[in-house]
């Protein structure tokens, strides 16, 4: 969750009046040439996507300043163009407090001409795009031998992103596998998400567009940071309930594929909680397998299953609500629900959510709940 004031956490929960800011920046030197207020739209962020952060926005051009009238210098172009989307609070003294959703590459702009004006919609994607596009077009990157792990990522996205801002923890592993060279049709981004899943860690593009890395949370530890109840004063407005074996991995096997590995490396995890739907002596193993080049012993491909573990466990019940907007909110965040007429009282980890940018509009949560 976005570090925010206990009155913005309070204000939130009842009638407010809500703000949103846009300001739209040329990559080429990342100055803001313009602001803007759009007339609705939404950012959804969700951790199952490599693509974290993504916006949709309308706006109405009242003045003809938004509408591309060329190529190169226009406001809205979705070649050189960046936004950074925020929304908050105004409260009675007429001060503000902002909450960042996301630093987005305009990828499309549609233009309507209507009898009630022009509207202008477009899309955009955060700065991983920018990676993922930016594929190598020949063979001279590669990453040495004995490389700390975070120091090959921060590699790969500085040599195809210079202007990047990273913020990497020590991962405690080194890629010992050679890369004399990288493929010229490989992903970049995706070859970064590799190394960061071999060291057991979330690679991401954070509110305020920093390339940033974490260990997966565990959904089992930890205090909701909110509690949301069906009592008087609830910000719930709907919730729904699913529950299925479709997905119930209980066991993760890693296997490292190093070039350079003489016998095979195997790390595993399983559910062994025996409070759990999912303990593995009594639902039975459900195995997922996965392995990395990246992996070259034993300790790496234990850590990588288990934190792949995380990421899947609790998937047998997810839990989806709308609720008055706390743009605070990101996921892997905790939060306990309590809906006495769904048969609800747990905490969840967020998994995804949806903010709108409309101030009518409610915002919506996917969460799994812990596995006791």
């Amino acid at each position: 969750m976005y570090p925010v004031s206990d009155n913005f956490l309070s204000s939130v929960r009842k009638s407010h009046i809500s703000t949103v800011k846009v300001e739209i920046y040329d990559m080429a030197n990342g100055t803001i040439i313009s602001t803007a207020q759009p007339i609705s739209g939404e950012v959804t962020i969700d951790s199952r996507r490599s693509i974290r952060r993504q916006c949709s926005l309308e706006f109405v051009d009242t003045d003809g300043t938004l509408v591309p009238k060329n190529n190169r210098s226009a406001i809205l172009l979705p070649y050189n163009r960046e936004i950074k989307i925020f929304r908050g609070v105004t409260y009675q003294d007429g001060t503000e407090e902002l909450v960042p959703l996301g630093v987005f590459i305009l990828t499309s702009v549609e233009i309507t001409d209507t009898a009630q004006g022009i509207k202008i919609t477009v899309q955009g994607s955060d700065r991983s795009l920018k990676v993922m596009r930016s594929k190598w077009t020949n063979h001279e990157f590669y990453i040495e031998e004995n490389i700390a792990k975070e120091t090959a990522i921060a590699n790969i996205l500085k040599d195809r992103y210079p202007q990047v801002k990273t913020n990497f923890p020590a991962t405690g592993q080194v890629t010992a596998l050679t890369y004399p060279t990288l493929d010229q049709s490989s992903d970049p981004w995706k070859e970064s998400l590799k190394i960061a899943e071999s060291a057991g860690m979330d690679l991401y593009f954070d509110e305020n567009g920093v390339a940033r890395m974490r260990p997966i949370p565990d959904p089992d530890l930890g205090t909701a940071l909110v509690e949301y109840t069906d009592q008087q004063d609830s910000v719930l407005t709907q919730l729904g309930r699913s529950l299925s074996s479709d997905e119930s991995y209980n066991y993760v096997v890693y296997t490292g594929e190093g070039t350079n590995l003489t016998i095979g490396v195997i790390g595993e995890a399983f559910d062994n909680n025996p409070a759990s739907p999912t303990y593995i002596y009594t639902y039975g193993a459900v195995p997922i397998f996965k392995s990395s080049p990246n992996i070259l012993t034993v300790g790496e491909a234990q850590e990588a299953a288990i934190a792949e573990l995380r990421k899947v466990i609790g998937a047998t019940e997810k839990i989806s609500w709308d609720q008055i907007v706390n743009p605070a909110h990101d996921v892997y965040d905790l939060v306990k629900i309590v809906r006495d007429p769904s048969g609800v009282d747990a905490i969840l980890m967020i998994d995804a959510i949806t903010i709108p940018l409309s101030p009518q509009n409610t915002m919506n949560a996917i969460g799994r709940t812990r596995r006791f």
